[in-house]
């Protein structure tokens, strides 16, 4: 028997998959919302019927979490929230403590070795794998912080990060804003960067980057820390920022400063309706639209900022 505890709002369906990493990465081990497509009988519905716009987003939490913190951070991300979905973008609905008798095993039956461009391949700790020549495997779990590769925002920039290794020059410095497991910062490492660097503000989530940086075998060359962005000091040949698209212009010249003339830039988590928007933004900062991918509702661009490295 295994104790935890859950946390339930209220959100639009569209700010479902931003909640959803909002959560993660305050220490959420798993998300369940309400699809709402079934007939009276309990049996789904044919035809389905188009989805409500409201629905009910579930995290749920090991049992030490304080719940109490979660929820104010929650309604202080509310109105970052409401810039992008409007001003009814999520309410608080309850918390509990839950009694679970396999949750905590069945979710892992989910996870499986992925594909996820044409060398990265994610895989749990528990799944085994063989590789295939050249194939680059990362070791990644879920349910520790944000970023396993499944999320529509993270594989769009990891297969952004390949096209980046691809050209010349290499990127040897590489910064991973945001990055929760470090998924990102190890790839490039493990892609042939001599330096990646990964910031979070989540202390979990830098102490979660540096055990898959060991598991990875890439301990000496990514490292994770809590600096803030604007205390970052040098420039680097890449830079990567998965988070939303307010928070990408607010902080469009500290991420560019620390660019490389002719540095590479990937941004994701960018709702795809938003993403000519920051793309004329950052050209405005000297940054040239290089690719550009959407998955789903998501986008994530490929910059480069104009000029030649010294």
């Amino acid at each position: 028997m295994t104790r935890w505890k859950s946390f339930t709002v209220e959100t639009r369906r569209e700010a479902v998959d931003a909640l959803s990493h909002f959560f993660t990465e305050h220490g959420a081990l798993g998300m369940a919302y309400d699809e709402r497509l079934f007939g009276p009988e309990g049996d789904p519905a044919d035809p389905l019927p188009p989805p409500e716009e409201v629905t009910r987003l579930t995290a749920y939490f090991p049992w030490e979490a304080d719940l109490h913190s979660v929820k104010q951070e929650f309604l202080d991300f509310l109105p970052v929230l409401a810039e992008s979905f409007g001003a009814e973008a999520g309410s608080f609905v309850s918390a509990a403590e839950i009694t679970d008798f396999g949750w905590a095993e069945k979710w892992k039956e989910n996870f499986k070795p992925r594909r996820l461009g044409r060398r990265i391949t994610v895989k749990p700790s528990w799944e085994p794998y063989a590789p295939s020549p050249g194939e680059v495997v990362l070791t990644i779990d879920p349910g520790q912080a944000f970023g396993t590769g499944t999320h529509e925002t993270t594989r769009m920039c990891l297969q952004f990060l390949e096209e980046a290794f691809d050209a010349a020059p290499l990127p040897l410095r590489v910064l991973d804003f945001g990055t929760g497991t470090g998924i990102l910062g190890i790839a490039a490492a493990r892609l042939g960067a001599s330096c990646a660097v990964g910031i979070d503000v989540d202390p979990k989530a830098v102490e979660v980057a540096g055990e898959n940086a060991r598991i990875n075998g890439v301990e000496d060359r990514f490292y994770a820390a809590t600096t803030p962005l604007s205390c970052m000091e040098g420039r680097y040949d890449l830079v990567l920022a998965n988070v939303l698209a307010e928070i990408l212009i607010d902080l469009k010249q500290e991420i560019t400063a620390r660019m490389e003339r002719g540095g590479w830039l990937v941004l994701s988590g960018i709702l795809a309706e938003k993403s000519d928007w920051v793309e004329k933004e950052y050209e405005t900062a000297g940054c040239r639209l290089a690719g550009k991918k959407e998955d789903g509702q998501w986008a994530a661009l490929l910059l480069r900022r104009e000029g030649t490295a010294p």
